[in-house]
């Protein structure tokens, strides 16, 4: 398994997702899937202070693959970086 990182601005960033079942959490529930993910935020060289990780908030639906969670991950983790998000870490 391969985990998804790019560099922005000093910064390393690490994109994790899942999936999310409804309904008591089962797996054969109909219904669309669902997927959540998690952004990391790390300095480049990492130093000792942990790495700061993020749940992403999605504005409308959530994504329906597991790329398009990555994809909005990062994004959310470039927007964090810029001070575009006043976001709260876990």
């Amino acid at each position: 398994m391969t985990i998804p990182t790019i560099e922005y601005r000093g910064y390393e960033l690490r994109a994790y997702s899942h999936q999310v079942f409804p309904l008591h959490r089962d797996p054969y529930a109909k219904g669309p899937r669902q997927f959540s993910s998690i952004v990391r935020i790390d300095t480049i060289p990492s130093s000792e202070v942990k790495a700061r990780r993020y749940a992403t908030l999605f504005d409308t639906v959530s994504p329906t693959t597991a790329d398009d969670a990555i994809e909005l991950a990062m994004q959310y983790g470039k927007d964090i970086i810029d001070g575009k998000v006043e976001a709260t870490g876990l």
